[in-house]
Parts: C-alpha cells; sequence; structure tokens
C-alpha cells in the first residue's frame, strides 16, 4: 500500500514515503485527532449541541459549583481580549440555566432571553476559559468533559452520532452567537472534515505492521465513535476519561490517566504504550511536548492552521527544513490540505 499524492505538499509527500519505508513491526505512530486528523473539532461541536439542546443532566447548582468564582489565583476571564469578572459572567449564565431548567422543555427557546444568555455564556465562557493566562486548558478541558456527568452511555453515543454525522454534511462555514446584552459573543466554524490524507497516512503504517494510537483532549468514547464512523485506522485511543457508575458518567476524572493534553498527553502515552512512537503528528500547543518528547520519534508532522503559542516554533523549524520536523498547511475556507 502506497502514499496517495493528494495534497501533501511535494516535501511531506517524500519524506513520509521515505518514513513508511523504514517502518518495522510494531512501532507506533501517535496522531492527535482534532485539527490533527479531522478539519475542525469533534468536541466542541458536541458541546454545542449539548447546550443548543438544553440535553445536559446537570442542574444549575452543580454547574456553577464546577466554576470556582477564582481558579488558580484568576478572577477574571478574557471576553473578546479583555477581563470580564469571572464570578459575574458565572452568575449571569448559570442564573439563565435554573430559569430554563424549570421552564416546559423547548418553550419559547428561540426568544427567551435566558435561552441566548446561557447558550452565548456557556460557549463563550468555554472559550474564555482556554484563553485566559493562568487558567488555560488545563482547567477548561477537563471541565468540558466533566460537564457529561449524569449522560447515560447509551444517550451519550445516539448524541456523539447525531453530531458526527451532521458536522461531516454540512457546509463549512462560519457562526456567531451574541449575549442579548452584548457582554460577550461566540463565535464558530461549523462543519467538520476527516483530512483523507491522514487517513491513507494511518492506513499505510498500520499496512507495514506498525500499530496507530490517537490521542487527544476530547473524550475517549467520543473519538472512539467517529474513528468507527469514518474508518480511521486506530488501534487505540487516548483521550479524557470519567468514572463510569451505572452505565452513567460520572463528575470526575477516571483514575489513572492524567488531563490528556499538555505534558498530561507524554505520561499517559508512557504508561499506556510500552514504548516511544517512531511518529507523532499534532497541530496545537497542547501538543508541543507529545511532539518534541520523545527521543525514538524520527519524524514530527505539524498540521499548520497558523496557531500561536508553542506550536508555531515547530512549524518555523519545519519550514527552516530541519529534519524530522515537517509542517502541512490547511485551507480554512474548505477544510482540506493545501499543497
Amino acid at each position: 500500500m502506497k502514499l496517495k499524492r493528494r495534497n501533501w505538499s511535494e516535501r511531506n509527500f517524500t519524506a513520509l514515503n521515505e518514513m513508511l519505508r523504514g517502518v518495522r513491526r510494531g512501532e507506533i505512530a501517535v496522531f492527535d485527532w482534532d485539527n490533527t486528523c479531522i478539519f475542525n473539532d469533534i468536541g466542541e461541536a458536541l458541546l454545542r449541541r449539548l447546550t443548543f439542546g438544553l440535553e445536559y443532566r446537570l442542574d444549575a447548582a452543580t454547574m456553577a459549583a464546577m466554576v470556582p468564582d477564582v481558579i488558580q489565583g484568576v478572577g477574571h476571564v478574557l471576553v473578546r481580549g479583555q477581563p470580564f469578572p469571572l464570578k459575574k459572567m458565572k452568575d449571569a449564565v448559570f442564573s439563565a440555566y435554573k430559569h430554563l431548567k424549570k421552564t416546559t422543555a423547548g418553550a419559547g427557546r428561540g426568544v427567551d432571553g435566558n435561552y441566548r444568555v446561557f447558550t452565548s455564556g456557556l460557549l463563550a465562557l468555554n472559550r474564555a476559559l482556554e484563553e485566559t493566562p493562568g487558567i488555560g486548558c488545563g482547567f477548561a478541558y477537563p471541565w468540558v468533559n466533566r460537564l457529561l456527568q449524569g449522560l447515560p452511555l447509551s444517550e451519550f453515543d445516539r448524541l456523539a452520532a447525531a453530531v458526527i454525522k451532521k458536522e461531516l454534511l454540512v457546509p463549512i462555514a462560519r457562526h456567531g452567537l451574541v449575549d442579548p446584552l452584548r457582554r460577550w459573543r461566540y463565535d464558530w466554524t461549523g462543519g467538520i472534515r476527516l483530512y483523507q490524507e491522514m487517513r491513507d497516512l494511518a492506513a499505510c503504517w498500520q499496512a507495514r505492521g506498525g500499530r496507530v494510537v490517537v490521542s487527544t483532549a476530547s473524550n475517549r468514547q467520543l473519538v472512539e465513535k467517529m474513528i468507527a464512523m469514518t474508518g480511521f485506522p486506530c488501534r487505540q485511543v487516548v483521550g479524557m476519561e470519567l468514572k463510569v457508575a451505572d452505565d452513567r458518567f460520572e463528575g470526575a476524572m477516571a483514575p489513572g490517566l492524567r488531563p490528556n493534553l499538555g505534558q498530561g498527553k507524554v505520561a499517559n502515552l508512557r504508561s499506556r504504550l510500552g514504548r516511544e512512537p517512531a511518529f507523532v503528528a499534532g497541530d496545537s500547543t497542547n501538543d508541543v511536548e507529545m511532539l518534541t518528547a520523545f527521543r525514538s520519534t524520527r519524524l514530527r508532522l505539524v498540521i499548520d492552521r497558523r496557531a500561536g503559542g508553542g506550536i508555531a516554533s515547530l512549524v518555523r523549524r519545519a519550514e527552516s527544513g530541519e529534519k524530522g520536523f515537517l509542517a502541512q498547511p490547511i485551507d480554512r475556507r474548505l477544510g482540506v490540505f493545501r499543497p
């Protein structure tokens, strides 16, 4: 099985084929998932579905308690680049949610001001937590996963399948949602696409006797569902995991794994794989440690979506021609690789 040319850049196509010729049986290739194997983020798409459909199994008090007024010494979040009191934002968002939980399901959602406050607010809060120095993804990613608590696994599977199916079909387009009082705004790109080049690469690796592992900051079961639905070649997924009891998600992270981002990805791969990966692919600052920590890694591929932070330095190393580093640009309007 040979790697198809598709939209790989010339340098990447040559280097990847050279790497594939040298794959030894049992060698591991690790792929990040969101924005690496797929265009866009399936975890955030599920968050939108749960939020717009009011399909959480949590009450307002439980939701509010999951976000302290001060997180790691930081009492504000960055909203549109400006500091906004965290307590003020969460009070408004979860007060609106409390009102919605008291009303008849679905009644007047489109015109209810509380519905707009909650939907725009929860999604904007998630983005703000990620982007606020001192809080960041280390808090936001586990928090988003803990919002699944109380959800039966069968219901989660149904919702996951519906979200994946929809996002693979809808046009790629920008959307926005504004709080009625214009305190915050949530913008997003709808539509998800599997990068066919990455599926080819994983298939070629497996065909040569290698082992493909996906390491993701999204919920493990969600990514496993998408892998099954898209036919992505993969033997194992390491991701965010919640405890499960009585076939429902609990509110705590599963023991034995660190939150699967940054150094946590490295620690989890070391504990789960038994050997270091020979190839690693990622796209964000949360993948930098995974891309650089393993001495056995011969080749690192960065999907270049012009993200800032530490991942930008790896893109520069690839663009300078440094051996062992590749960067693949994408077309963000179409959700495909750009040759």
